[in-house]
């Protein structure tokens, strides 16, 4: 007997300690409002040899899960209850798939750039990973075997296909990234090099341009208006401060003329458009042949080319591919090269107009995606339109779908390493969080070095509009546990008050770089997060739940 209590004694206080522990973690989900926190002010813990039995850090999953759910909803609860955000805002945030937040996360609302997720979305679902774009040079059958005297009497056809990066190297190269582009100098070198073989060095004729791939004649959406309000797509003023170039299936260094060396926002504004892109293109192509020992004798001009059959190519060049050209669109917020990608996703459907394009875009997430939710507006591609309005909820869904890995998600921007995101790190107090002029600053949330703390990337997209906020992305935590999080904030002159890189923005990056917040992970207790509080005081826990077109 004295042998068997022995053996039952021991076996009764543990389970009697582990029914303890399960009592007050299945509290703590039900009522995450009267959890103090978990302490995290004495630093790392001393190494010890092994594990004692009753640790949370042998917590099975099936424990430690609330818990590591509930320390995450109340970090994003904080997010959501800074004073910095707007009555209408709305907030998403998923765990491997499940949600953990939705506030108002059905509400439509003005989206900015998180526009170009839906874009970036369908482009990949309907012409795939790999597609690409070519643009082709050619004279007729005819012309080429009539020629004589090293005379080619007739016209080269310049034929555009839509390729949104086509750029010469001055232009793209000033941007001193590796962003995907397609070199237009290479069609010129083998259009000359395939006709000096051809003992051809004089064409009596001229470089025609072909875009009739969009055939038609809108080059940006200011004169279109939306009723009832008869208000315009755009605002003239973002063609004025080239928020987005002209729009043409043949399409050359995003439209421009010429540009200055720098890409800032200030120099951007003195970059000058062509009045007309594919016209454009054919004189640069023209200036190119010269360059290479080719002469064409009459002015530039354009045409629809003839049938492909009375046609000899003399070279061409192909884009890279689709989602490398989505990558550029997502991580630089390139408005340009999201309206071109909507003229394409229209143009494989019905037609390339912007009114086809977008009723394309809407059947398709409905039809293919499941996806579109009430209240859904698509306007443009790009979200420079203020008539756009997705919800929270569909643009999670849309990231959800991707997941990790994907080329939708690889896409976006790296905090603190690439794109629109590369200055913008989960509590960097930096100038733009605070612009000139702008009243008295919101709260800042003190979250301390994270980079130390979580090494996790976070890919996502923002966006910027005057009236509106936005941030949506993906990280794979130190766990394993994927987040997937949206936010939308719209408020009249929000972005004057608030600045890029705000408050709000890095406040949801560093709820996702923290996590997982509980005993779930064993080096919680080495590396601890100071939580947020609805003030944006750090170290205490919650206790709670401009550049337009970035």
């Amino acid at each position: 007997m004295t042998a068997m209590r022995r053996v039952l004694v021991p076996v009764l206080l543990a389970a009697l300690a582990t029914a303890a522990l399960g009592s007050y973690i299945q509290a703590l989900r039900i009522d995450s409002d009267s959890d103090p926190g978990w302490e995290a002010d004495a630093g790392p813990p001393e190494k010890v040899v092994g594990t004692p039995l009753l640790s949370v850090r042998r917590t099975p999953g099936w424990l430690s899960d609330p818990v590591t759910e509930a320390r995450l909803f109340d970090q994003v609860r904080a997010v959501a209850d800074l004073p910095a955000a707007p009555p209408q805002t709305c907030i998403a945030m998923y765990r491997n798939g499940e949600p953990v937040l939705r506030r108002q996360a059905d509400q439509p609302l003005t989206p900015a750039s998180l526009m170009k997720i839906v874009t970036a979305a369908v482009i990949l679902e309907t012409a795939g990973p790999d597609a690409t774009f070519t643009t082709e040079a050619f004279v007729r059958f005819a012309d080429l075997n009539a020629a004589e005297g090293g005379i080619l009497t007739g016209d080269v056809f310049l034929v555009g296909r839509g390729d949104p990066v086509l750029s010469t190297p001055s232009y793209v190269l000033r941007f001193g990234d590796d962003r995907a582009h397609t070199d237009f100098t290479l069609l010129a070198d083998q259009a000359a090099a395939r006709l000096r073989n051809l003992g051809i060095t004089r064409v009596d004729g001229a470089v025609l341009a072909d875009e009739t791939r969009f055939p038609e004649a809108e080059r940006n959406y200011t004169n279109q208006m939306v009723q009832p309000s008869g208000e315009p797509i755009w605002k003239q003023s973002y063609v004025n401060s080239n928020q987005v170039g002209p729009l043409s299936a043949l399409l050359l260094n995003d439209g421009y003329v010429s540009f200055p060396a720098s890409t800032d926002f200030v120099s951007r504004r003195r970059n000058q458009r062509a009045d007309d892109p594919a016209l454009h293109a054919a004189q640069v192509f023209d200036a190119l042949l010269a360059g290479r020992n080719v002469v064409v004798t009459a002015p530039s001009g354009k045409t629809a080319a003839p049938a492909r059959d009375e046609l000899y190519s003399l070279g061409v060049v192909e884009s890279p591919p689709m989602a490398e050209i989505v990558t550029r669109m997502l991580r630089h917020s390139d408005n340009t090269t999201a309206e071109m990608l909507l003229k394409d996703i229209g143009r494989r459907f019905s037609g390339s107009a912007r009114a086809d394009a977008v009723r394309d875009v809407a059947e398709l997430m409905q039809r293919r995606l499941s996806v579109l939710t009430p209240g859904t507006v698509i306007a443009d591609g790009s979200g420079l339109s203020t008539h756009s309005r997705l919800s929270c909820d569909l643009v999670a869904r849309l990231l959800l779908e991707a997941g990790p890995g994907s080329p939708l998600v690889e896409g976006l921007a790296v905090v603190g390493e690439s794109g629109t995101l590369r200055d913008c790190e989960a509590g960097a107090a930096d100038a733009a969080a605070s612009p000139a002029g702008a009243g008295a600053s919101e709260p800042e949330i003190g979250l301390g070095d994270l980079g130390s703390v979580a090494n996790v990337r976070v890919w996502a997209k923002t966006g910027t509009l005057n009236d509106a906020s936005a941030l949506a992305g993906v990280t794979v935590a130190r766990n394993g546990d994927v987040l997937t999080f949206a936010l939308i904030s719209n408020r009249q002159d929000l972005i004057f008050n608030l600045g890029t890189c705000n408050v709000l923005q890095r406040g949801l990056i560093a709820v996702a770089e923290g996590h997982p917040y509980g005993p779930s992970s064993a080096d919680t207790a080495l590396h601890p997060l100071p939580a947020i509080s609805p003030s944006g005081d750090a170290g205490a826990a919650s206790g709670a739940g401009g550049d337009e077109g970035q």
